[in-house]
């Protein structure tokens, strides 16, 4: 080791411990002239010292997992920059080139820059670098996993207070029209009820014969009912012209003659008016689902578990209703079977293998819908996440905002009691007959309404809501049930 003149020079023997080589008497002058180098260019008191064998492994180590957070940096912007490329999210379909090369360009300066400070010679540059990688990492990780959710769904906030909502299914195939009115094929009224965790379904057939509850429609003529299926048309039951100017029950004298504003409240309000069921306006929501998207949702959810009232076959197409020529046989038996999205998707809309057709079906479409939400809500649904918003995007329209609805899902599972969610279902019944429809005039095969059998589903709707436990209506359902003879 080389010595300095001085009375602060280092001595041998004392490691450069300043407390050690500094002399008694020595000011803060010569303190500070103490650490500066020597004019003849020798080498600094401060790093004359040699590194020590754990000083090299601690800046070695600190390497490794500098490269490692780079990594996977790189790993994350590959696969941001993959989704931009290939428009798979939900929330953002497509992206603009000059957004694309502006989020891109800043991805590359990132990732460069994380590398620079990753293979600096000093721990402190590599622990900057280690910051980089760390808060661009997660940027990516809200965007890719976050983002989303959040932009799914509508303005309408859920929380812990029951609430209803109206799960529909359109008859349409391809992507959904999220501008213009649909067909309902599968209408379900659901008290969900986050304090006790249940959740009761009242399935509807969709010829259930009505009377129409809209603007534009008069409750006080003869003619003012329709099939269930055709009241999801009247929209928000605002009527329209040609001209576009709103008309009223007088303008009109079938309903098909005019035009209707988009919107779910024609058929949610005619619905509310037969079951009373007890909720204020803001507590009544929809869901609404077309059928190419619920089989490619299926898929994306990697199958689901159904359980099976009776055993049936049918042929029918084999890709989401696209003809292309070739049928397909699909054999359910009785009992909990594994489903992907064509299977599910023809056991919910098969009804004329069935004696009591649109009844079973109503029942099969419950079952399918468990199976989904069983699913949807088990922690295999992270690793197919954005598959899954890609899909719902594609097929789901609701006024639901998502982010309340998984901040509520986040507040019901820290319950201490909370082991799942309960779902109890129920189906209403009817006689089938022909009756004269609002929509056209014509005469159409319906199916009349039970009185008794609505106000069952009437009372579970309003004890799900008012807290009965699922025990309680699971025993109600199956009294019921047996009642209507099923």
């Amino acid at each position: 080791m080389n010595n300095l003149n001085g009375p602060d020079s280092i001595k041998k023997g004392d490691y450069g411990y300043s407390s050690e080589t500094l002399s008694k008497g020595s000011s803060r002058k010569s303190r500070q002239g103490s650490k500066k180098a020597p004019k003849n260019g020798g080498p600094s008191p401060r790093n004359n010292a040699r590194p020590t064998q754990k000083d090299a492994k601690k800046l070695k180590n600190s390497t490794i997992i500098s490269i490692i957070l780079v990594v996977i940096q790189l790993a994350l912007s590959g696969y941001f920059v993959y989704l931009m490329m290939t428009h798979k999210w939900s929330y953002m379909p497509n992206v603009p080139d000059p957004i694309f090369i502006g989020i891109s360009a800043a991805l590359v300066f990132f990732l460069i820059l994380a590398l620079i400070l990753t293979v600096g010679k000093k721990r402190s540059t590599k622990r900057v670098g280690k910051v980089v990688s760390i808060l661009v990492s997660i940027a990516l990780l809200v965007c890719i996993f976050v983002l989303p959710f959040l932009s799914l769904g509508g303005k309408s906030k859920v929380d812990e207070n029951p609430f209803v909502v109206f799960v529909s299914a359109t008859d349409t195939f391809g992507d959904l029209n999220k501008e213009g009115n649909e067909r309902s094929d599968t209408n379900i009224l659901a008290a969900v009820n986050p304090k006790t965790h249940t959740v009761m379904m009242v399935s509807v057939p969709r010829d259930y014969y009505i009377p129409v509850i809209a603007k534009s429609v008069s409750i006080n003529t003869s003619l003012n009912s329709d099939k269930l299926t055709h009241i999801g048309l009247y929209g928000n039951g605002q009527a329209r012209n040609n001209s576009g100017q709103k008309v009223g029950a007088a303008g009109w004298n079938y309903a098909c003659e005019v035009h209707w504003d988009h919107g779910k409240t024609a058929i949610m309000d005619s619905l509310k008016k037969q079951f009373k069921f007890n909720v204020s306006r803001d507590r009544y929501h929809y869901a609404q689902l077309n059928f190419t998207g619920f089989g490619k949702l299926i898929d994306e959810l990697g199958g689901i578990d159904v359980d099976v009232e009776k055993s049936f076959s049918y042929t029918t197409y084999a890709n989401y209703g696209e003809d292309d020529g070739k049928r397909k046989k699909y054999t359910f038996k009785k009992g909990r079977m594994e489903m992907d999205g064509n299977e599910a998707l023809t056991f919910a809309r098969t009804r004329k293998a069935f004696a009591d057709g649109d009844l079973q079906r109503n029942r099969n479409q419950t079952a399918v819908l468990k199976g989904v939400a069983d699913k949807a809500l088990s922690p295999t649904i992270l690793l197919r996440y954005n598959g899954v918003m890609s899909a719902v995007n594609d097929c789901l329209e609701t006024d639901i905002d998502a982010s309340s609805m998984a901040l509520l899902q986040s507040k019901v599972s820290g319950h201490s009691n909370y082991d799942g969610w309960k779902i109890v279902s129920f189906g209403v019944i009817g006689e089938s007959s022909r009756q004269r429809v609002l929509w056209n005039g014509q005469a159409l095969s319906v199916v009349l309404k039970n009185d008794t059998s609505v106000d069952y589903g009437h009372k579970l709707l309003n004890k799900a809501l008012s807290g009965t436990d699922s025990k309680t209506l699971k025993r109600l359902a199956k009294q019921y049930t047996n009642a209507q003879g099923q």
